[in-house]
């Protein structure tokens, strides 16, 4: 192991932080040793002002409380703010479904989040280094990934820094030895039934093949850093020539699949969507309109010429929405915008829909379609399902959710907006009131 000066560890850790002013950061500290060496390098960085966040995931019960007066007492020592979080992993896990290291690693980030917009930290500092990329390249090649998943853990991701990245395990213990840095042990580290602690028993060996393994390592991930980036250069191009529509709040992504030339590039495109099968993508081209594809979060739909991208939780948010209207004359926070107008000026009334004023009854209630929802369509005889209008009109499962009806205080529908009036609200020459109302 070539051995690292102190002001190298010094001068590369610093370099993530090119600040000419004094910046907030938060660094998360377990108390073992990756994070005892970040934190003693930090300290030695003068445009830092340092607060330190530990997770107490009491998982280890005597050792974890351990652990956090361990943290506890170092921040008094340095004179350093102290955030400390308990959590109930045990009860997340079971309650989610999800493994014990899962659920760690999402109860801290969701904290971790949290703690960034409450405090304006610039970054919040991990400990994280060369092994760890490592590990999660093997685990990620025995669970089956593409390049992205064989780039280890970013040195950079959005407001989370990793200044360790570049040094190895030996080198990190060889810092802390010299710097005599005390650390906690963790027991669970040494667990074997967790497939990271396997993956970490082993690579001493596979290092032992070769001098130059952790050279070659970084180099490897170095080449396919350079050619994930020219895939994501091309996926970007894909993406702005396909995109009609897209939008965050809810997420919906319209398509122009037909411009998509190399099929391949589906998968890469959908995949982090939880579309990973390539074929069905492709076949997904011929099905006919309505159709649609979906995974955990999202569904993709088919929509005559183009396909729409949305999250399954749009679809339960407009199922379950309801407005509701007591007066005609104040405005609401609707998903559209919709105006009311008493006996509107002759003038006035093109661009208006004109219904009896007698016949509404207050509340009135905007929401989308139901099972069992039929209405008289204007200018025809008798009743009709609503479903059966959308069916009529080959609507897409997303322009139905995306309809909206405006319902009378006795559940009539009055109108089906921007497409039909129920002819029981229709003006006639027994008409005393008129109500205008404009979209």
């Amino acid at each position: 192991m070539k051995k690292i000066s102190n002001s190298y560890f010094f001068m590369e850790v610093k370099k993530y932080f090119p600040f000419k002013t004094k910046k907030k950061i938060g660094v998360a500290v377990s108390g073992g040793l990756d994070s005892m060496v970040l934190i003693d390098i930090l300290l030695n960085i003068s445009n830092l002002q340092l607060e330190v966040l530990h997770c107490n995931f009491k998982l280890r019960n005597e050792e974890s409380d351990k652990d956090e007066i361990f943290i506890k007492n170092f921040c008094i020592k340095k004179n350093i703010i102290c955030h400390i979080k308990k959590f109930n992993t045990l009860y997340f896990s079971k309650k989610n479904n999800i493994s014990i290291q899962m659920a760690a690693r999402e109860l801290r980030y969701k904290w971790f989040n949290k703690l960034l917009e409450k405090f304006s930290y610039k970054y919040i500092a991990l400990g994280h280094h060369f092994n760890d990329s490592i590990e999660t390249f093997f685990i990620n090649i025995l669970r089956g990934t593409g390049i992205k998943g064989l780039l280890g853990i970013p040195k950079i991701n959005k407001k989370f820094i990793r200044p360790l990245s570049l040094f190895t395990k030996e080198e990190i213990i060889f810092y802390a030895k010299r710097k005599n840095i005390k650390w906690r042990s963790d027991s669970s580290n040494q667990n074997l039934k967790y497939l990271r602690n396997k993956i970490r028993s082993i690579i001493p060996i596979i290092s032992s093949f070769s001098s130059s393994f952790y050279k070659g390592f970084k180099k490897s991930i170095n080449f396919l850093k350079n050619e994930n980036f020219f895939i994501e250069k091309k996926l970007e191009e894909i993406h702005k020539k396909i995109t009609i529509e897209k939008k965050n709040d809810p997420f919906l992504w319209k398509i122009e699949y037909k411009k998509i030339e190399n099929l391949n590039y589906l998968s890469k495109l959908f995949y982090s969507y939880g579309f990973y099968n390539i074929n069905d993508l492709k076949n997904f081209i011929h099905v006919q309109s309505g159709k649609q594809l979906i995974s955990k979060k999202y569904r993709l739909i088919k929509n005559r010429n183009f396909w729409i991208l949305v999250s399954n939780k749009f679809f339960l948010e407009k199922k379950n929405k309801i407005y509701t209207i007591n007066n005609l004359e104040l405005n609401y926070n609707l998903p559209i915008n919709i105006k009311f107008f008493f006996n509107p000026k002759k003038e006035n009334r093109k661009k208006m829909l004109l219904i009896d004023f007698e016949k509404i009854k207050l509340p009135l209630q905007l929401r989308t379609w139901r099972q069992g929802d039929f209405f008289f369509p204007f200018g025809m005889k008798g009743k009709k399902k609503v479903s059966k209008y959308y069916k009529d009109k080959k609507f897409s499962l997303f322009e139905k959710e995306q309809t909206w009806l405006l319902i009378n205080g006795n559940n009539h529908i009055i109108l089906i907006i921007e497409n039909r009036l129920d002819d029981r609200f229709k003006i006639t020459k027994k008409t005393k009131k008129i109500l205008g109302i404009k979209i």
